[in-house]
């Protein structure tokens, strides 16, 4: 898993008001190019959605905004690889890792971060990453901490993805910036795949440059 995060880098997170509206992004996504998909715990019937996107083999798919693990057991159940936490919840991060599955706690200070990486994280959701400093936090946290694996979560778009590209990161959390609550409203899938399609070309972009 941390091999093909490293190779695809972009998650996108997946957040509407509803499970319809949820798959139908999370195609466009794909079709866009992205491999991994994560739909938030928010959305109404997630776990339907994740069941649903679990059998196309296009995608790697996770549950995400998990809080509780009454929401890691129906994730699990329902076909997520990976489990997503905005915080460190140390007995979300036990079942997840017991049942076989990846998983992602989020964290913002040192002591965070290094907890979550000893109770099992496999790669540390760094949020909110923008608010906590950045590229300047994530250079600074490497010091004492080279041999841990950070998702960026929060702030990219298609101007500044180049920077956080460069900071070879495991994973760059992507949100509203592809997942655009005007084009959710107006079921404009076309216009989400057309986004999604421009940040997976960077990543292409990047790795003809090596």
């Amino acid at each position: 898993m941390i091999e093909e995060l490293r190779k695809h880098q972009l998650m996108v997170a997946i957040r509407t008001e509803t499970p319809e509206q949820a798959y139908m992004a999370a195609t466009a996504c794909m079709e866009g190019g992205i491999k991994f998909i994560e739909i938030t715990f928010t959305v109404p019937d997630a776990e339907e959605v994740i069941r649903k996107l679990s059998a196309d083999r296009r995608v790697e798919v996770g549950a995400g905004t998990v809080l509780s693990t009454s929401d890691v057991r129906k994730a699990l159940r329902a076909g997520a690889r990976y489990i997503v936490s905005p915080n460190l919840d140390e007995g979300v991060v036990a079942l997840t890792k017991k049942e076989g599955a990846f998983s992602i706690p989020g964290a913002c200070t040192p002591t965070e971060i290094y907890r979550a990486y000893k109770a099992g994280g496999d790669v540390i959701k760094l949020f909110p990453f923008v608010e906590i400093g950045g590229l300047d936090f994530l250079r600074t946290v490497r010091g004492p901490f080279p041999y841990i694996d950070y998702m960026l979560c929060g702030g990219v778009n298609l101007d500044n993805i180049s920077g956080y590209l460069a900071a070879r990161a495991a994973a760059i959390l992507v949100g509203s910036a592809i997942i655009k609550r005007d084009l959710i409203a107006s079921s404009d899938w076309p216009s989400i795949t057309e986004i999604a399609g421009k940040f997976a070309l960077k990543v292409q972009e990047l790795y003809v440059a090596k």
